[in-house]
């Protein structure tokens, strides 16, 4: 099992291709011109940044914070003690 940062370390292709096929949806969001995807993969969150023009991926990540869930806490509920500070 890879943790969030050696999921981060990875090309983005892979990254997709893990959270796509292992992970578990969440939730969504929109940003501008993107629909971001929450998914559970593990014991962490990912974003999967879906670029609505180009109808493709942007961006792949593995949130590593608090900070980073806080477009999600009014709207759902998160298990936050696992993330690390």
């Amino acid at each position: 099992m890879l943790s969030a940062n050696e999921f981060n370390q990875l090309p983005p292709h892979q990254q997709a291709e893990l959270v796509l096929e292992q992970g578990h949806y969440l939730h969504h969001r929109i940003r501008g011109w993107c629909k971001i995807d929450l998914y559970w993969l593990h014991d962490y969150y990912v974003e999967v940044w879906f670029l609505y023009d180009l109808k493709s991926i942007g961006l792949v990540r593995a949130l590593t914070n608090y900070t980073s869930l806080d477009p999600y806490v009014e709207t759902i509920k998160l298990k936050l003690s696992i993330i690390n500070k």
